[in-house]
């Protein structure tokens, strides 16, 4: 189990709102670290760290929500549930391919060809759930995204 870092300027002594940001951005810059690695692609770990970490930051945002406007951060936050659900669709079938796949060797060698086939249609259903997500990506950078996320939470 990984052990979350200690995040800096949290103390009793600080207000509830510089906690608060302190740990969104925390939690923002911990998914945005796996950012490349999912769009990469070849390591499921990355999109799965990434969803995890969404929805840590969405739990922490939830927690906090009325330390901030309303409006400007439903804006925040629904962007941050759609990384979330777009992950979501990639992962599930990320699950059932690295299921499939540990049990094959286990199966016998008639119904192998069956699962490897189930197995080849998920890797191009998989694919197909990657566009999206690629998409996403794309759009949050040409939107200047993460920078209006950071600038939004940091401020004090």
């Amino acid at each position: 189990m990984v052990t979350e870092p200690k995040i800096e300027g949290i103390s009793p002594d600080e207000t509830l709102e510089v906690c608060a940001r302190q740990i969104i951005v925390n939690y923002f810059h911990q998914m945005m670290s796996y950012k490349d690695g999912a769009k990469d692609g070849s390591d499921i770990e990355f999109v799965h760290e990434m969803r995890v970490t969404s929805r840590r930051l969405r739990a922490a945002m939830d927690n906090f929500a009325n330390c901030f406007p309303e409006k400007s951060f439903k804006k925040h936050y629904k962007k941050i549930k759609l990384i979330t659900q777009t992950m979501g669709a990639v992962r599930d079938l990320d699950v059932l391919i690295a299921r499939f796949e540990k049990e094959v060797g286990t199966l016998p060698k008639m119904e192998q060809s069956d699962i490897r086939k189930l197995i080849e249609h998920l890797q191009q259903e998989r694919e197909n759930a990657r566009k999206p997500m690629l998409m996403l990506f794309e759009k949050l950078e040409e939107t200047g995204f993460e920078r209006k996320f950071l600038t939004f939470f940091q401020k004090l």
